[in-house]
C-alpha cells in the first residue's frame, strides 16, 4: 500500500518549542561496524541513555501510518526523510523523558545511526550538544557483512537478509554518512579501532565517555 506522506502529521515544520539541548555523544561508522552492539552495552550503565535509530523505529506500533510508512521504506532497503525521522526522534526523546526512562539533567545521551547525514546535523543542532562523535572504524568490509548476516538470523530482522539492502547501506554511508566527520570540529572526533572484540572497543569508547560524564555530569542516584 503506497501511503501519502502528506497525510501524516509529520509533514508540519518541526518543532519550534523551546527544548532542552541534549548533551550527546554521536557514534558515526559503517553498517556492521557494531555501534548496535556498543550502544547496548552502554545502556546498562547508569547515567547513560543509547538512542538506535533502527530500534526508534521498529518499537512503531506497526499498524500506524508511520509504522507502515517505515515498513514500506525498511523492505526496499531505503531510508526515511530526514524530516520525519529527526521528528519522529524529538517525539521518541520526549516521550523516554515522560516516562522517566531519560533524565537530561543527570543522563549522557549516545545517538547511533542519527544523524545520518550532513541535513540531519544542522537538523539536530537546535535539540542536541554534541560533545564527542565517536568514529568507529573497521577496514574489513566483507567482516561487517558477516555481522549483519549473523545479526539477521540472531535478531531475525528482515531487512538485514538481502544482501542488495546491506549494500545499499553500505554505499549510502560512503556517500552521506562519512562525511559527517568532517563536517563537525574536528577537536570533537575521536577514533575508535572496531576491528577488534567487543569488550576492547567498549573499553576504548570508556576511556573517552567517561571523563564527560565526570566533567558535564552529576552521579546519577543508582
Amino acid at each position: 500500500m503506497k501511503l501519502d506522506m502528506k497525510s501524516l502529521f509529520f509533514d508540519e515544520p518541526l518543532s519550534e518549542e523551546v527544548t532542552p539541548c541534549y548533551r550527546s555523544v554521536v557514534l558515526v561508522g559503517p553498517p556492521g561496524v557494531g555501534k548496535g552492539t556498543q550502544g547496548k552495552l552502554l545502556s546498562k550503565i547508569p547515567g547513560i541513555f543509547h538512542i538506535s535509530s533502527g530500534d526508534m523505529f521498529r518499537e512503531l506500533d506497526e499498524a500506524s501510518e508511520l509504522g507502515q510508512l517505515f515498513n514500506e521504506y525498511a523492505t526496499r532497503g531505503e531510508l526515511v526523510p530526514d524530516d520525519i525521522t529527526v521528528k519522529t526522534w524529538q517525539k521518541y526523546v520526549r516521550n523516554k523523558i515522560e516516562q522517566k526512562i531519560y533524565n537530561p539533567e543527570t543522563d549522557l545521551l549516545i545517538l547511533d545511526g542519527i544523524p545520518r547525514n550532513i541535513a540531519q546535523v544542522d537538523l539536530l543542532s537546535p535539540y542536541i550538544n554534541v560533545l564527542i562523535v565517536l568514529y568507529m572504524v573497521c577496514d574489513d568490509r566483507e567482516v561487517m557483512f558477516k555481522r549483519i548476516q549473523g545479526r539477521a538470523i540472531k535478531e531475525k530482522r528482515q531487512d538485514d537478509k538481502d544482501e542488495y539492502v546491506v549494500r545499499y547501506r553500505w554505499d549510502y554511508y560512503k556517500r552521506f554518512t562519512e562525511p559527517i566527520i568532517d563536517y563537525y570540529p574536528q577537536d570533537a572526533i575521536r577514533i575508535i579501532d572496531a576491528d577488534a572484540v567487543p569488550a576492547d572497543v567498549l573499553h576504548q569508547i570508556l576511556s573517552v565517555i567517561v571523563p564527560i560524564q565526570k566533567k558535564h555530569f552529576s552521579p546519577p542516584l543508582v
